[in-house]
């Protein structure tokens, strides 16, 4: 056996590869990543999610610990070692997904009730009536007809009508008090509808999906995001992860950590069409017609913003708090378990008007105005005192921006001292379409004593820079007037192909800033004649190869737009074979007839080639030479970036130039292409790197372990601390071994009672003194001696006890201590998250 036989398998990732959908959305937008590179794509009527796998750097900090940085050997391997890799045949996000359906059946009101029993107040909707008022204060026709008398505890839609196979156990249809339990289900005599719409108003939407949005990090179970989910029926509903038990499924290889599941995913909670939370009136039904949420504030807590077809946005309060409970319920483990209580709260509510006059819908110049992308927050500026940030939302041709402000403290659990100006700090006057929105850049921009931040407005056709300043106290106070006034009843700048959606590109170095934040625009249709499909202003910042100073998908589909075939091959799709679509090689095959048969033509012009005939010799005939034709082009449906803005991916559906599409929802396809960046050089670790002056550390230590490797993966980011090689040696580590170090020398073999010596260890494992070995609890360095005491984390793979364990095996004296430890909720080795 030779010696390059011998030595460890080399490094594996999952590569970026295209990732087909058989569906396709119908609004723009449609795609975005979480802080932690999970990928969500909407659908007609639903939305999937993506989560990434993350390759195991075990055997590399292992290496590290004993022969130093073993760069030579931790990446991937050549073809000569080790031929056959088996990751190669699958990329990243090709399993674990989950496709979930959320236009029907309509949530039920009853999901919200916990959110009333946290806060300790009544729920406004009483359970135990199964016939609900509709919406004219009388009851159901068909109960009335009927002549049934609702049960107490049953749900409106256990009510038994003619359909009688829809529920045999009418207490199965009943909401489940066990928050472990399934989503809540449809009541079907409740009445429906929301706002003052035609169609909303009555429930006849078709409830498509309408927009999606991740929170920010650290706000869900195991601190993981959420994703806000708006409907065409005015519901916002949020999904994630619950305190229901979950499997891990196992990695296929040795190369690749556990992989998430999103079986445990359901609807959390919801805002809008009969969903109430806390603080909201239950006078009437609000149509949300858009929402936001507000960048990372702190653990546990975010901020919210909606708003309704009356022009009122809304701020809601979102946190939560994990509590520990003796007993689980159905669905969870026996014994102690961690309970995630949310607190949503509506907190402020004001008016979102422009300085535009209304027009009459008689008025020639009239257009309908509103977006379902109309509200965006700013980054926080942190001081002293709380934390600013500005809110745009936009109205006709009127963008405003109106700055909020949180006072500390804001303490876990309880509603934030919020002040809202009265007026808008800023407002800008332009034309927008009714597709319009904002994007901020990310990070602060100080010039002196000011302090801005600043970003893009997508009009709908093109991308107006803003810059507004969080410390100036000045206010704008406009006047009412018409949109002739300002100049922005019409849209000066010719513009065919509206913006589907935009990313603004986070600094490379924020002491240095550009001229103009740096973006990417996609507009809707990419064919060989509307060159202005793609659009950027940071070429040299983005390009993976500066040679070539595009994304690699932007690449492929503009080669594929250069493709040019001659029109009667392209007709027929086999080239010849018998079960070519006669039908689809008609209009050219006429057009060919037609010309032949026209003896008029003259067939010695622009783009004919004469062909000499030997026939007789003195004669000459000459042929028309078939044109050539573009066969592809392309519709965008949404563009993303990473969590670090290194990777991107878009959206897209193909089309055919010279057919119409033919089929049903059924044959609805689309698919996502991703655009990527090398990973540096194996000697470049980030205490390594820091001269390099691509790299935005103020960026990087903002996010998340989980997108930080998925940006050294994907986005040329810098190695991983805690990942990539241990930090054991830091000052927070010895603290927490310091107040474990008693327990930790007190512990006995529950197999036979001798003492666990910590001398003897063996790889991961420590042992007693009888040869007794177990895994170590990467936060206490506990023995752990039974299954299921530990969960495992998500990017470095250690094992971590469950804090209900960890609490019942410390003395009463450090309980608080550990509580304060353990309440992170994070891993100890490198800060990631748990697997559910």
């Amino acid at each position: 056996m030779t010696t390059a036989s011998k030595e460890s398998p080399k490094q594996k990732y999952l590569p970026l590869g295209e990732l087909p959908l058989s569906s396709r959305p119908l609004v723009k937008r449609g795609i975005q990543f979480s802080c932690d590179g999970d990928l969500a794509v909407a659908a007609d009527d639903s939305v999937h999610v993506f989560v990434p796998e993350f390759p195991d750097f075990t055997r590399r900090r292992k290496r590290i610990a004993e022969e130093g940085d073993p760069e030579s050997s931790d990446e991937e391997g050549n073809a000569q070692q080790y031929p056959f890799n088996p990751e190669t045949f699958r990329s990243q996000y090709s399993e674990g997904g989950k496709h979930m359906p959320v236009s029907f059946p309509p949530l039920d009101p009853q999901i919200n009730r916990e959110l009333y029993e946290a806060e300790r107040i009544p729920f406004p909707y009483d359970k135990t009536t199964a016939t609900p008022k509709n919406q004219s204060g009388q009851k159901d026709d068909r109960d009335q007809d009927e002549g049934k008398e609702p049960k107490e505890g049953d749900e409106a839609n256990d009510e038994v009508g003619e359909d009688e196979d829809e529920s045999e156990d009418t207490d199965d249809s009943s909401v489940d008090d066990d928050p472990a339990g399934g989503a809540a289900r449809l009541g079907s005599n409740q009445p429906y509808g929301a706002g003052s719409g035609p169609i909303t108003s009555l429930g006849s939407s078709m409830n498509h999906v309408i927009k999606i949005g991740w929170s920010p990090s650290e706000l869900g179970v195991n601190r993981r995001p959420i994703l806000g989910i708006l409907t065409g029926a005015g519901t916002l509903a949020m999904y994630g992860d619950s305190d229901m038990a979950a499997n891990v499924l196992g990695s296929p290889n040795g190369y690749m950590l556990q992989r998430r599941e999103l079986a445990s995913w359901r609807v959390l909670w919801g805002v809008g069409e009969r969903m109430m939370v806390p603080g909201q009136s239950p006078a009437y039904s609000e149509y949300i017609r858009t929402f936001a949420w507000a960048q990372k504030f702190g653990p546990g807590q975010a901020l919210l913003a909606t708003l309704n077809d009356a022009k009122e946005i809304a701020i809601i309060t979102v946190q939560t708090v994990v509590s520990v409970e003796e007993e689980g319920g159905r669905g969870t483990p026996a014994g102690p378990v961690e309970k995630t209580v949310w607190y949503v709260r509506e907190i402020a509510r004001f008016k979102a008007e422009g300085p535009h006059l209304p027009v009459s819908i008689m008025d020639p110049d009239y257009v309908p105005c509103g977006t379902s992308f109309g509200l965006s927050f700013g980054p926080w500026l942190k001081d002293d005192g709380g934390h600013t940030c500005v809110l745009a939302y936009l109205d006709r041709n009127y963008v405003g921006f109106r700055k909020l402000r949180i006072f500390h403290p804001w303490n876990r659990g309880q509603p934030p001292k919020l002040q809202i100006e009265n007026s808008d700090t800023h407002g800008q006057c332009v034309h927008l379409t009714t597709e319009g929105f904002v994007e901020f850049e990310q990070g602060l921009l100080q010039k002196g004593d000011v302090i801005s931040c600043r970003g893009i407005i997508s009009t709908g056709w093109h991308a107006v820079p803003f810059e507004v300043s969080l410390t100036n106290e000045a206010s704008v106070d406009m006047e009412k007037h018409k949109t002739s006034v300002c100049g922005t009843t019409y849209n000066l700048q010719h513009c065919e192909n509206p913006i589907i959606d935009m990313v603004v590109h986070p600094p490379s170095d924020p002491a240095n800033p550009t001229p103009k934040p740096l973006y990417t625009l996609v507009r809707l249709s990419a064919t060989p004649t509307t060159p202005n499909w793609y659009e950027t202003n940071a070429l040299a910042a983005l390009a993976a190869d500066p040679s070539q100073p595009y994304f690699q998908w932007a690449r492929a589909i503009k080669q594929k737009l250069e493709i040019l075939v001659p029109a009667d091959m392209y007709q027929k799709r086999s080239y010849g074979a018998d079960d070519s679509d006669s039908d689809e090689e008609s209009d050219v095959g006429e057009l060919m007839e037609e010309n032949a048969d026209d003896e008029e033509v003259s067939y010695l012009g622009e783009g004919l080639t004469p062909i000499d005939a030997t026939m007789g010799g003195d004669t000459a005939k000459d042929v028309k030479v078939a044109p050539e034709v573009h066969p592809h082009r392309f519709r965008m449906h949404g563009l993303t970036l990473s969590p670090g803005g290194g990777a991107s991916a878009v959206l897209v559906s193909a089309h055919s130039t010279q057919h119409p599409e033919r089929g049903g929802w059924h044959t609805q396809r689309s698919q996502v292409l991703f655009s990527y960046k090398s990973r540096r050089g194996p000697d470049r670790l980030r205490d390594l790197a820091l001269d390099d002056t691509n790299l935005n550390y103020a960026l990087i230590d903002s996010m998340t372990t989980e997108g930080n490797l998925f940006e050294y993966l994907y986005g040329g980011g810098p190695k991983v601390p805690g990942v990539h090689y241990s930090l054991s040696s830091g000052p927070r580590h010895a603290h927490v071994a310091q107040i474990f170090a008693p327990v930790v020398a007190d512990q006995k073999c529950e197999v036979c009672g001798a003492a666990i010596n910590q001398s003897m260890k063996e790889a991961d494992l420590v042992g007693c003194e009888k040869g007794h070995f177990f895994g170590v609890c990467a936060l206490s360095g506990l023995a752990v001696q039974k299954p299921g005491m530990t969960r495992s984390c998500g990017t470095c793979g250690s094992k971590t006890m469950r804090p209900e364990i960890l609490l019942q095996k410390v003395p009463d004296d450090i309980k608080d201590e550990v509580k304060g430890i353990i309440s992170r909720g994070s891993c100890m080795a490198c800060s990631g998250m748990f697997l559910n």
